[in-house]
């Protein structure tokens, strides 16, 4: 697996809007797409960390050559108050309770 973690720092009251972005990228099905979570801070709200997880690094970065991404990353760009911090890599441990439960 491969994918990204993002920190992203919004304009106030944007962070609504982005919520409407993600679920425009989750509908498009996009191939070798597996998972995105979102972490809001308790202590700003307008700062969030984004995991995304791809089945392996071709995926992802056909994703990130998409047209359509690059449209909806342009969009992004324009709620946020800084420029966002991308730290791409292999994913090497994802483990959920549910899988635990099954060993």
């Amino acid at each position: 697996m491969f994918g990204t973690v993002a920190r992203m720092k919004f304009k106030p009251g944007a962070y609504e809007k982005m919520e409407a972005l993600m679920k425009g990228f989750e509908e498009r099905n996009v191939p070798g797409f597996l998972f995105t979570a979102v972490y809001r801070s308790k202590t700003d709200p307008n700062e969030t960390w984004m995991t995304v997880g791809f089945e392996d690094e071709a995926s992802y970065r056909a994703n990130a050559d998409d047209p359509e991404m690059d449209k909806m990353s342009k969009q992004y760009e324009e709620l946020l108050a800084e420029p966002p911090e991308w730290h791409d890599g292999e994913i090497v441990s994802m483990r959920s309770a549910k899988d635990l439960a099954k060993t």
